[in-house]
């Protein structure tokens, strides 16, 4: 048995007499080819993740031995997915140029590489994003590879520098079914399911608009005014408010945790929490810092991309937009809380290992820390905990919990969480 595919098999599950069962297959979309002259931006792939199921889902059948008679299960680990994935890159980059898009210029490594200022102005880059959602495969061992199918379905983020933000986004699927009597190298046979995807990515309007339409130079700034203007307040968004439900707190931990997820940006993890269906979630400005595009993961483990779309650093808040996840979203209190209310926190303290961590403890008071209206409370929280959601006993979110005063380090009991109303408010987001 080839050591290629060691990783992916699970247990030998009986006989089978026949080439392996196909898996579901995509059909090629016209590519919109890159017309010569056109001027056009960079794009290659800066980043590929995959998400993995807990237990570890079974995503097809593996054959080996005489007539494929000997049959085992093919499952989804982080092993399968290194099989292939270090050449995604290589991949992506042949599509772009077989399609005449404009890709990266390698430099030789011979001599020094040309300095910023030697370096030729060029259009701005597009980072692309390539998430595998869904993956399926039905393989037969042979002497050189394998014979079989693979079916993948990928979503796609180009994020373009210049501007901050994710200008296409776009969901494809590619597929690759071997004839009977080829062997080819399983890694292979994955990665031409994901060619394909890559292809019909090629074939979207949007794909070849965001490549062609480089946004326009930003306008020489104004000389500055005698009084610096107060910023703009940001445009208002409206989403559907959660009705509050009657039974406490206690009878629903379980669906409340699950709207609790973990919020990974590039400096660590934090805390985030669900106030819409539709996947925005609120957390703090510190825990996203810069990052435009972070990684929310679930209770469950599923991991998705999240679009940083407002923030304040003075408040420290920040609003996510990520793909409708099926999470129940939190219900908003109105009116503010008195002093002496029972209250809770849920979060991931200390990382993702202890994600939807529950503390209980008492409404302290209001404070006012540098400018800042905050809630304080006992209840526990450490580093991890941030963004994540101050509760009442009926389950409504009142605060935003907040890690980075220095008061609330030193002393013990004297933690502070950010009004709800205040952080929907900075934002400019409102509930109807």
């Amino acid at each position: 048995m080839s050591a290629l595919i060691l990783p992916l098999l699970w247990a030998t599950s009986g006989l089978a007499w026949s080439d392996p069962v196909p898996v579901k297959q995509v059909s090629d979309k016209l590519v919109i080819e890159f017309q010569p002259g056109t001027p056009g931006r960079v794009s290659y792939l800066k980043t590929a993740k995959t998400t993995f199921e807990t237990p570890n889902a079974k995503i097809g059948t593996l054959q080996d031995g005489w007539r494929c008679g000997n049959s085992s299960d093919i499952i989804w680990n982080e092993k399968a997915y290194k099989l292939f994935s270090r050449k995604l890159a290589t991949s992506l980059h042949a599509v772009l140029e077989k399609a005449h898009y404009p890709t990266p210029i390698a430099i030789d490594t011979i001599f020094d590489a040309p300095t910023e200022k030697e370096r030729p102005k060029a259009m701005p880059e597009l980072q692309i994003g390539a998430l595998l959602k869904d993956v399926s495969a039905n393989l037969c061992l042979k002497e050189h590879g394998g014979i079989g199918g693979v079916y993948m379905k990928v979503f796609w983020q180009v994020y373009s520098p210049e501007v901050k933000k994710v200008v296409f986004e776009a969901l494809t699927e590619g597929s690759f079914q071997t004839a009977a009597s080829e062997d080819i190298p399983v890694e292979r046979i994955f990665l031409l399911a994901y060619e394909q995807a890559a292809k019909n990515l090629l074939a979207e309007q949007g794909f070849y608009n965001a490549v062609t339409r480089p946004s326009a130079p930003a306008p020489a700034p104004p000389p500055p005014p005698a009084v610096a203007p107060k910023p703009a307040a940001p445009e208002r968004l409206t989403l559907k408010r959660v009705k509050p439900a009657a039974e406490p707190l206690t009878k629903r931990v379980t669906l409340l945790r699950s709207s609790v997820p973990t919020v990974i940006a590039a400096t660590g993890t934090g805390s985030g929490f669900f106030i819409s269906s539709d996947g925005y979630l609120l957390t703090n400005r510190h825990v996203v810092g810069t990052d435009k595009v972070v990684k929310i993961k679930l209770p469950t483990g599923r991991e998705l991309i999240g679009e940083v779309l407002r923030s304040d650093e003075a408040r420290d808040v920040a609003l996510i937009k990520t793909e409708p996840a099926g999470m129940p979203a939190l219900s908003i209190r109105e009116d503010e809380p008195n002093i002496g209310e029972e209250v809770y926190v849920i979060g991931s303290p200390l990382g993702d290992t202890f994600n939807t961590s529950l503390t209980r403890g008492i409404l302290s008071g209001y404070r006012v820390l540098d400018k800042q209206r905050l809630l304080q409370s006992d209840v526990s929280i450490l580093p991890g905990n941030s963004g994540g959601p101050l509760l009442d006993t009926g389950g409504r979110v009142i605060g935003i919990t907040v890690l980075h005063l220095a008061e609330a380090r030193t002393m013990t009991g004297m933690n502070f969480f950010i009004p709800i109303g205040d952080a929907l408010t900075i934002l400019g987001v409102d509930l109807r």
